[in-house]
């Protein structure tokens, strides 16, 4: 068959059986039988490839017809190409409908930008978007073939329109010891969320992405069904979310009756600013007079005990505002001045605000994916225990037994210092992390049981050739090499990889990542451990967030998206591979 000479050709390829091709633009499948004119049609009505019939001969139109008709004018196949991707840029990173290249408005526009331009129909952009979600799915497995251990993040949720989903991460350091994430899949789940079936979605996602053999751990919330999934995996360790915890040993503090009743007239308080615009224009007006913040109050969500930090915190921000509105009996009701808070109620809600400030910054620490995370879970945990929720002289009763009953239910859910109940995992990383690798929360005793598992993990990994990036030991003296054989001076031995791991001196400040890319050479079998157990995230916040991502998604514009768009443009979106 000779080769094809058509510029129709650039664009189409045939298909395995010769009597259809394939459009390269939108995967379209013509008949062929010989010629090229199906191909060149289709390339003009549907691409406004400027691409003409080869044989037919060409009128010039003239310089009034030409600007009467701006279609005439067509793009290069390069150029309308490029606006195609950008359509398809847009959709995928704005999380625009599909339907928004068949509106008017959007018509209007190009037809102004472009006119020459043929808007794409929704079912092209869908087309284009498979395509896009292939390539960058090809990427992936390629990008993750030269990984030896990745950790996992799940989680499960359901769209306004009753849709479950289930959500899976991966997070893997790379050669460059740069911590890397990226959405795997975010999937229908019509199944009941059982054990079992949550364990077979895991497992299929695991398969799919060929990390078969390289899943060290999954990190999931504390729900009794995701506790069942990890214990039918049993390949992999199961690792509860730190903020997921936090979570269930702060409720208990929230549901003290006084506090209750404090956060309870606080949500009362703002609802009656927010419901009116009325006093919220009497509170901008005074914030300029008392030189405040133009900050409006917020209103928290019950079941997000951070969003009740913030909340009071403004409140107590703005109290001299709020206070001079409600006394105001020109702008304030005198039935409603009751909302106002007592002193005692105001004092009180600086103190809770303050010791929750810091529990939510801990967790904004622990959900970003670009630190280590699972190392220093513990280290906070013992820093959260022995000084900001320890007693102090001048604590009131209420916030006493505030502090009181976080740091027992901290003592109970993480058992920091009981050796045989806490997660090997986090401990593990926490002597792999040189900030905390003296362990300094522990006993002796346990120090000594945690390098004792360092010792056995070390004996399962093989030595490597060092990076070449990584620090370069200082070439020995011909003569000192000579006489290597007469002193026992392993140094890769794991031993004294331990031993001369603990005597080094570092900077407490140091990114624990930098560190190990200088040292990694000195240290060739820990550094492989560090590998693995520093990339893996002490928190599901990583799935969590594509709860929100999916929301912007699946509203009333967009609900008619199947499950598979939702998943394909949530990957492109999210997944930041390189070229």
């Amino acid at each position: 068959m000779p080769p094809p000479t058509s510029k129709a050709w650039n664009y189409f390829k045939r298909t395995a059986d010769s009597k259809t091709v394939k459009c390269k633009l939108c995967e379209t499948e013509l008949t062929y039988t010989g010629g090229t004119t199906n191909m060149l049609n289709h390339l003009r009505l549907k691409h406004n490839t400027g691409i003409e019939h080869e044989n037919t001969p060409q009128k010039q139109p003239s310089m009034a017809e030409f600007v009467r008709s701006p279609r005439s004018r067509h793009l290069s196949g390069t150029k309308a190409e490029e606006i195609t991707r950008a359509i398809v840029n847009m959709v995928v990173q704005d999380y625009m409908p599909l339907r928004i290249v068949e509106g008017s408005g959007f018509k209007n526009l190009m037809s102004l930008i472009a006119p020459e331009y043929s808007v794409p129909s929704r079912n092209t952009i869908k087309a284009r978007i498979d395509k896009v979600y292939d390539e960058e799915k090809s990427k992936l497995l390629v990008e993750l073939r030269d990984v030896e251990t990745v950790a996992l993040t799940t989680d499960t949720w359901t769209s306004n329109s009753t849709t479950s989903y289930i959500t899976v991460t991966e997070h893997h350091i790379d050669k460059n010891w740069e911590m890397k994430s990226n959405v795997l899949v975010t999937r229908e789940m019509p199944e009941r969320h059982t054990g079992d079936n949550l364990a077979e979605k895991i497992k299929s996602c695991v398969s799919e992405f060929e990390l078969g053999g390289k899943v060290t751990d999954v990190v999931h919330d504390n729900a009794r069904n995701m506790n069942a999934a990890g214990e039918k995996c049993p390949d992999w360790n199961d690792e509860n979310c730190f903020g997921h915890t936090l979570q269930l040993c702060i409720k208990p503090a929230l549901e003290i009756n006084s506090v209750s009743k404090l956060i309870a007239r606080s949500r009362k308080l703002v609802g009656h600013f927010k419901h009116s615009t009325t006093i919220t224009a009497e509170m901008r007006n005074r914030q300029k007079m008392f030189n405040l913040p133009q900050h409006e109050l917020i209103q928290d969500v019950p079941t997000r005990w951070n969003s009740t930090q913030l909340m009071l915190e403004r409140l107590v921000e703005q109290r001299r505002v709020i206070t001079d509105v409600m006394l105001d009996t020109s702008v304030t009701k005198k039935s409603d001045a009751y909302m106002l808070l007592k002193d005692s109620e105001w004092e009180a809600a600086s103190e809770l605000s303050s010791v929750l400030y810091h529990l939510t910054k801990v967790t904004t620490y622990m959900s970003t994916e670009s630190c280590v995370s699972a190392s220093v879970t513990y280290p906070i945990v013992c820093g959260l225990l022995q000084k900001h929720l320890g007693s102090d002289d001048d604590d009131s009763p209420l916030i006493t037994k505030v502090k009181e009953t976080i740091a027992g239910e901290l003592r109970s859910r993480f058992a920091p210092y009981d050796i045989e109940t806490a997660s090997t995992t986090p401990v593990v990383a926490s002597f792999l992390d040189p900030r905390h690798k003296h362990l300094s929360y522990m006993s002796a005793a346990q120090r000594q049981s945690i390098e004792e598992t360092i010792e056995s993990l070390l004996e399962e990994v093989p030595l490597k050739p060092a990076a070449s990036n990584a620090l370069c030991a200082p070439k020995k003296p011909k003569v000192q090499r000579v006489l290597d054989f007469l002193i026992d001076n392993n140094e890769s031995s794991s031993e004294s990889e331990v031993a001369m791991y603990k005597r080094d001196r570092i900077d407490p400040e140091v990114d624990p990542l930098e560190w190990w890319k200088t040292y990694s050479s000195k240290y060739p079998r820990l550094s492989v451990l560090a590998h693995r157990y520093l990339a893996v995230p002490g928190t599901s916040v990583p799935s969590e967030r594509i709860f929100s991502t999916a929301g912007l998604i699946l509203t009333k514009l967009r609900n008619r998206l199947s499950p598979s768009c939702v998943d394909k443009i949530i990957f492109r979106n999210k997944n930041k591979l390189s070229e």
